[in-house]
């Protein structure tokens, strides 16, 4: 109790998460941890355009879709180096925004501010975007993991908004990831009108909500809360150069929305074939 009071103590009056990041730990990012666990899936990262230029001399701003149940693709591939970030991006720091709430869970916090998590508000993702740093935001959050199920891929993202405005006001290079196979490693139960009524409403209690799911068990194939091991793939398409407007109008937001949604579905369907060539899938966006 004499060093657990103070650090619960500390951990509220502690605002470094929400001013651009706790320092990141190599080591920590590094851990073989993360390999096996990249390859359990297996995950892998790929850059679309190798010649791309992510030189770190502008903030970069990451759309991750879609957000699944737990977005293990973001979890893999900018939360750790488990799959190279760090080769294939070497002057950008990944910034990976989370929900608020785990940064004041005591040790949860240590491990995942140490490996370069912000809280996922406007003013920890405003402090983060800084030449250096790239901040990956999974923009469906919540609503669109309601949307998660096998073999479809629904995001919401035509009705966000304050991620192209924070792009337009801080000029960012603004850049669409996919994760493909991240709608796979869960089987979903279908939500009933009831059902989606009361994960509606947790999800505007506690700004989190996730459909009915299962996986795999240690030792069963059909039933348990692990993920299924199948192929998570997420690609970086290429950096959407922003200029710098502090007082975006409605206009400007729409029309960068438009350039990046064109740019996302561009990348799906050049990607999706190569990845899931044993079926075509939709892309939705809502």
């Amino acid at each position: 109790w004499v060093m657990i009071l103070p650090y619960l103590a500390w951990i509220y009056v502690d605002y470094s998460p929400w001013k651009g990041g706790m320092p990141i730990w190599p080591a920590l990012r590094n851990s073989w941890i993360w390999r096996r666990w990249a390859e359990y899936f297996p995950a892998s990262l790929i850059k679309a355009k190798p010649a791309a230029d992510f030189s770190g001399d502008r903030p970069v701003l990451m759309g991750y879709h879609p957000h699944g149940i737990l977005s293990f693709g973001a979890q893999c591939n900018f939360a750790s180096n488990g799959t190279g970030w760090d080769d294939k991006f070497p002057k950008l720091s990944p910034r990976v925004c989370t929900l608020n709430m785990n940064f004041f869970t005591p040790f949860l916090r240590e491990i995942i501010g140490r490996m370069g998590a912000i809280p996922a508000s406007a003013e920890s993702i405003k402090a983060a975007l800084k030449p250096g740093n790239a901040v990956i935001l999974v923009v469906g959050g919540a609503a669109e993991a309601l949307d998660t199920k096998p073999g479809e891929y629904v995001l919401t993202l035509a009705r966000r908004t304050g991620f192209f405005r924070l792009a337009l006001q801080h000029g960012v290079d603004l850049v669409p990831t996919f994760g493909f196979g991240e709608n796979n490693i869960y089987e979903t139960l279908p939500s009933n009108s009831f059902l989606r009524r009361i994960q509606i409403k947790a999800y505007k209690v506690l700004s989190f909500s996730i459909p009915l799911f299962h996986g795999r068990g240690i030792f069963t194939y059909n039933m348990g809360l692990l993920p299924f091991r199948r192929p998570l793939t997420t690609v970086i398409g290429e950096p959407i150069r922003v200029e710098k407007t502090e007082n975006p109008t409605k206009e400007q937001i729409e029309a960068l929305k438009a350039e990046y949604i064109e740019a996302l579905r561009h990348l799906y369907a050049e990607w999706q074939p190569r990845l899931e060539p044993e079926g075509k899938t939709t892309l939705i966006i809502t």
